[in-house]
């Protein structure tokens, strides 16, 4: 299963910032969660209101995984570190 985040973040948050933090966090979680796999993140290029700044997606052995990873100590502590800063979050799952 492949599970993609979208985030979009207020104006003036620091991107980069963020963007590292999100990078750190899903290595450690690769490390930590063997059903966890190839994390990748991406930084939107395109200055556009309708647009995600950052987008993550990750691949899951099987759907039974995703609690298990959303509920993960690692991915909670990021998401409560961006609580204030995103406006709008999106996820998409598929098989």
């Amino acid at each position: 299963m492949t599970h993609y985040v979208l985030m979009k973040f207020k104006p003036g948050t620091d991107l980069a910032g963020s963007e590292k933090r999100i990078r750190e966090t899903y290595s450690q979680l690769d490390a930590a969660l063997p059903f966890l796999h190839n994390p990748r993140i991406y930084r939107n290029c395109v200055e556009r209101d309708s647009n995600a700044d950052i987008m993550a997606v990750i691949d899951l052995d099987s759907e039974e995984d995703l609690p298990r990873y959303l509920n993960h100590p690692l991915h909670l502590q990021m998401a409560a570190s961006f609580r204030d800063s995103i406006v709008n979050r999106v996820s998409f799952d598929h098989p």
